[in-house]
C-alpha cells in the first residue's frame, strides 16, 4: 500500500512537471513570436506577455520589456535629432546660397576686368563652396522627403546612355580609360528621370574623383532586374572602406580623399531606394583596389 501511494505521488509529480515544462515551452515560443513581431514594428508600444505564470520567467519578460521601452525612447530621440539636424543643414544652406551667389557675381565681374591671379583663385574657391552648399541642400531635401519624385516607366538603357553623353566631360577631365556597354534593346523600369540622372551623375563624379585609371560601365538584365555596374580602380580600398562608402560625410583618406562632401553616394543611395531600387558596392575578385557599384531596378511589369 505504501509503495502504491509513493508511486502515485511520483507519477502525479512527473505529470505536473511534464505539463509545466510543456506550458513553459509554449510560453517561450509564443514570446519569441511576439518579440519578432515587435522587432518589425519597434516604434509601436507593444510589450511581451507571459501566458503561463512563472516568477523567474516573468522577471525576465519584464527586463525585456524595459529594454524595449529604452530602445523606443532612443529611437524617438534619434529621429528628433535627425530631423533637427536636417533642418539646420537646409536652413544654413539656404541662408548661404544667396550671399554667396552675389559674391561670385562680383568676383566674375572683377575677373573680367583684371588679370589678377589671386582674384581668380578666390573665384574658384567660392565656386567650390557653392557646390558644397548645393550638396548639403540637396541632401537635406532628399532625406526629408522634399525631393518630389514623379516615377514613370522609363527606358533605363536610354537614360544611362544620354546621361553619360551629356556629362562625359566629368570623366574626360580626369583622363580615365572609359568603356560603356549598353543593351541593344530597351530596359523599362519605373523611376523618376531627374532622380535617376542624378544617381548616375553622382556615380560618375565619384569615379572622376577616386578612380586611378579606368571606369567600366555596363548594363545587363538578370533575374527580372536591370543592373548597371560602375567599376573602377582606386588605391587603398579595403573591406572597411567599402562598408562606409554610403555613410553620410564619409571621406576616408584612402578612397575618398578628393575634396568632396562625402554626400554624393549617400544621396545616390537614398534616391535609388526611394524609387524602389538598390545601390550596393563591393570589392571585385581578389583585388583590393577595384570597387564595383551595382545599381539595380526591377523591370517594369508589361501591360497585358
Amino acid at each position: 500500500m505504501v509503495f502504491l501511494i509513493l508511486f502515485l505521488i511520483a507519477a502525479a509529480a512527473a505529470i505536473y512537471f511534464a505539463v509545466r515544462f510543456f506550458l513553459l515551452r509554449m510560453a517561450i515560443a509564443q514570446a519569441d513570436g511576439e518579440l519578432k513581431q515587435i522587432n518589425g514594428h519597434i516604434t509601436q508600444n507593444h510589450v511581451l506577455r507571459l501566458p503561463v505564470p512563472d516568477r523567474r520567467l516573468g522577471d525576465f519578460m519584464n527586463t525585456i520589456n524595459a529594454t524595449l521601452q529604452e530602445v523606443r525612447r532612443e529611437r524617438v530621440s534619434y529621429a528628433a535629432r535627425e530631423r533637427a539636424f536636417r533642418g539646420q543643414i537646409e536652413a544654413i544652406s539656404h541662408d548661404l546660397r544667396t550671399p554667396l551667389t552675389v559674391i561670385i557675381g562680383y568676383l566674375d565681374l572683377l575677373v573680367s576686368r583684371t588679370d589678377d591671379e589671386e582674384v581668380g583663385i578666390v573665384l574658384r574657391k567660392a565656386r567650390s563652396m557653392q557646390k558644397l552648399i548645393a550638396a548639403f541642400y540637396e541632401y537635406s531635401r532628399v532625406v526629408s522627403g522634399d525631393y518630389a519624385l514623379e516615377c514613370a516607366v522609363l527606358d533605363e538603357n536610354r537614360v544611362l546612355s544620354e546621361t553619360i553623353a551629356d556629362n562625359c566631360i566629368i570623366l574626360e577631365e580626369k583622363g580615365l580609360d572609359v568603356t560603356v556597354k549598353t543593351l541593344d534593346c530597351p530596359a523599362q523600369i519605373v523611376a523618376d528621370r531627374a532622380a535617376l540622372e542624378r544617381v548616375i551623375v553622382n556615380l560618375m563624379q565619384n569615379a572622376s574623383r577616386y578612380a586611378s585609371s579606368y571606369l567600366a560601365i555596363e548594363n545587363t538584365v538578370a533575374e527580372g532586374k536591370v543592373v548597371t555596374t560602375f567599376e573602377n580602380d582606386a588605391e587603398g580600398l579595403t573591406e572597411e572602406t567599402i562598408a562606409h562608402l554610403f555613410d553620410r560625410f564619409y571621406t576616408g583618406d584612402a578612397a575618398r580623399a578628393g575634396g568632396g562632401t562625402g554626400l554624393g553616394l549617400t544621396i545616390a543611395k537614398e534616391l535609388t531606394e526611394q524609387m524602389g531600387g538598390t545601390l550596393t558596392a563591393q570589392l571585385t575578385g581578389g583585388s583590393r583596389h577595384v570597387v564595383r557599384f551595382m545599381l539595380s531596378f526591377p523591370l517594369a511589369k508589361s501591360e497585358t
